[in-house]
């Protein structure tokens, strides 16, 4: 009777592609070096982590608006508390500033809704220096001008000329004059609710070395990603 070899080959595909896997999950550890310590330790826990996180990102976005707009760390956190208080969202206040901000540029140069609004009130756009008036000045002497004006509709048409949209709003927090709004400013900064600009500075370094690191990572995992598929073929 003729015998029959049958040679048999097998290859564990899968069992090699995982452990090529693996290997690379050693290097993504390796190229993150310390991070894998104290950083990413406190980045990581969910709690702490996300409290930071959101904190810093909450100090970016006071750092860049205020210099988009012009105004003071301090200011603009005291405003927009009193803006709060007020019954006025701070998206809605920051949108208010902003345009005031445009608007008081264009009544500087002599244009715009603006300036006969500020010129009805009896308020100057120019320090007796010479110098440009900050938000923080004008927003002060506007409040006082609302907090001697009787007359509601003629509050809401200053506002409006000034503020644009948002300004109907506004008039909560501004027709209580200067007096009431650093109250509630001074209220914040008593509970150790305002943000110092070294905080602040720290939290836009944070979030942008952040996202680098996060862009940097999808380089890293891609490779992961493809072999993980080849061995799950």
């Amino acid at each position: 009777m003729p015998s029959t070899t049958v040679e048999i080959r097998g290859e564990d595909k899968t069992k090699r592609a995982f452990a090529s896997v693996s290997k690379s999950m050693d290097r993504l550890k390796t190229s993150m070096g310390g991070l894998k310590g104290v950083v990413a330790g406190l980045i990581g826990a969910a709690g702490l982590g996300a409290m930071v996180t959101k904190l810093a990102d909450v100090a970016d976005k006071i750092g860049k608006t205020s210099d988009r707009l012009g105004i003071g760390t301090e200011d603009l956190q005291k405003f927009r508390f009193a803006a709060e208080q007020s019954g006025v969202e701070v998206s809605t206040f920051d949108m208010a500033l902003q345009r005031f901000t445009r608007r008081t540029a264009e009544a500087a140069e002599g244009t715009g809704v603006a300036k006969a609004a500020l010129e009805e009130m009896g308020i100057s756009l120019i320090n007796n220096d010479g110098t440009l008036k900050s938000n923080s000045i004008l927003l002060r002497e506007i409040a006082d001008a609302f907090a001697n004006t009787t007359d509601q509709t003629q509050k809401v048409k200053l506002a409006f000329k000034l503020f644009d949209s948002e300004g109907v709003k506004m008039v909560n927090m501004l027709q209580q004059g200067s007096g009431a709004i650093d109250a509630m400013g001074n209220q914040l900064e008593s509970v150790g609710g305002i943000i110092n600009d070294k905080a602040i500075k720290a939290s836009e370094q944070f979030n942008d070395r952040l996202n680098i690191m996060t862009q940097s990572v999808k380089g890293l995992l891609t490779p992961l990603v493809e072999l993980v598929n080849q061995g799950l073929n």
